[in-house]
C-alpha cells in the first residue's frame, strides 16, 4: 500500500508540474513599451463573469468611416491566467458595421500591472497581427495595420487580456482606421504614478500643518 500511494502521488506531482510548464508555456507576457504576436488561450472558458459591458455602439468622429460595437467582460477565478484566480481577465469583441476596415483597438489602465495577452479562436474572426504596448504600461494596443483590419460587415476574434488586477472601473476605449472613435469599456482600476502620491502626499501635510495653525 505505501509503494502504491507513493507512485500516485508522485503520478499526481508530475502531471500538475506539467500542466504548469504548459500553462507557462504558452503565455504571452507584454512588458511596458513591448510588441509581441498574441498567442492562442482557452480563456475564460470556465471562469466567473464578473461584469460584461453587453454591446457598446462607437462611431468614427468623421461620421462616415466606421460605426460598430465592442464588447467588454471581465471575469475572475480564470485557470488560465497565469497570474492566479484572484486575478482580473479582460476580453473585447469587436463588431464592425463599416464601410471602412477597422485598424486597432486602443485598451487603456495597465500602467503598474502584469499584462498577458491572447486570442481565444472560440470565436472566429479577424486575428490582430501585432500587441503593443505604451513605454509606461498604461495602453494596450490591439494591431490590424498591413493586413485586411476588421472588414465591414465582420469582427474581431475574441481578445483577451491576463492581468494580475483584482479591481476594474469604466474607461474609454478608442477604435482607429484613418479615423478614431470612442466605446465605453472596462479596464484595471488605475495605479496612482509616484508622482502622484508624492503630490497628494504634499497636499495632506499642507492641510494638517494649516489645521494645526
Amino acid at each position: 500500500m505505501g509503494l502504491r500511494f507513493t507512485r500516485t502521488v508522485r503520478n499526481t506531482l508530475a502531471g500538475l508540474l506539467v500542466a504548469m510548464l504548459s500553462s507557462s508555456a504558452m503565455a504571452t507576457l507584454l512588458a511596458p513599451g513591448g510588441t509581441v504576436v498574441p498567442s492562442a488561450t482557452g480563456s475564460p472558458a470556465g471562469a466567473a463573469l464578473v461584469v460584461s459591458s453587453g454591446a457598446q455602439p462607437f462611431s468614427s468622429v468623421d461620421g462616415s468611416s466606421f460605426s460598430g460595437t465592442l464588447r467588454t467582460e471581465v471575469y475572475t477565478n480564470d485557470a488560465g491566467n497565469p497570474f492566479g484566480l484572484s486575478s482580473l481577465t479582460f476580453t473585447y469583441l469587436l463588431t464592425n458595421a463599416g464601410p471602412d476596415a477597422l485598424e486597432r483597438l486602443v485598451t487603456i489602465n495597465f500602467q503598474g500591472y502584469n499584462t498577458d495577452v491572447s486570442v481565444n479562436g472560440v470565436v472566429t474572426g479577424s486575428v490582430p497581427i501585432a500587441v503593443d504596448r505604451s513605454a509606461n504600461g498604461r495602453v494596450v494596443g490591439w494591431d490590424w495595420t498591413g493586413g485586411p483590419g476588421v472588414p465591414g460587415g465582420g469582427n474581431s476574434t475574441l481578445l483577451v487580456i491576463h492581468t494580475n488586477a483584482t479591481q476594474h472601473v469604466a474607461v474609454q476605449n478608442s477604435v482607429i482606421n484613418g479615423s478614431v472613435a470612442t466605446v465605453n469599456s472596462f479596464g484595471p482600476v488605475p495605479i496612482p504614478e509616484p508622482a502622484t502620491l508624492g503630490l497628494a502626499g504634499i497636499a495632506t501635510l499642507g492641510l494638517v500643518i494649516r489645521r494645526r495653525k
